[in-house]
């Protein structure tokens, strides 16, 4: 239930941001992100790297997304990803345990 909570509360700011027309004409990119204390790896992602699925990169430590994830906080703003700019909304997946154990992440082409 909570992870249902997590991932409509990501995707509603990226829905507002885009009106009908727009929304529709944009492809949303999104990742399911792994968090091991230290990196932030992509598990699962629509996003392409030379090529072909980013899945095993990871979230740049210097990412304004980066921090705000390791403190378990969601960010929302302008990211960059692969030298794609995005309006981007991460959100932290956190355990029972009160770690944060990964991510969510929605992107809005610019």
């Amino acid at each position: 239930m909570r992870s249902i909570f997590l991932m409509l509360s990501l995707l509603l700011p990226v829905t507002l941001l885009s009106s009908g027309a727009s929304f529709a004409q944009s492809k949303l990119d999104a990742s399911i992100l792994s968090y091991d204390g230290k990196d932030f790896t992509r598990t699962e992602t629509t996003l392409m790297q030379e090529g072909k699925a980013a899945v095993g990169t990871k979230l740049d430590a210097n990412s304004p997304a980066y921090k705000a994830l390791a403190e378990g906080h969601s960010y929302t703003g302008p990211v960059t990803v692969f030298g794609k700019n995005y309006q981007g909304n991460y959100a932290p997946l956190i355990g029972a345990d009160g770690k944060v154990t990964g991510a969510l992440f929605v992107g809005v082409p610019k």
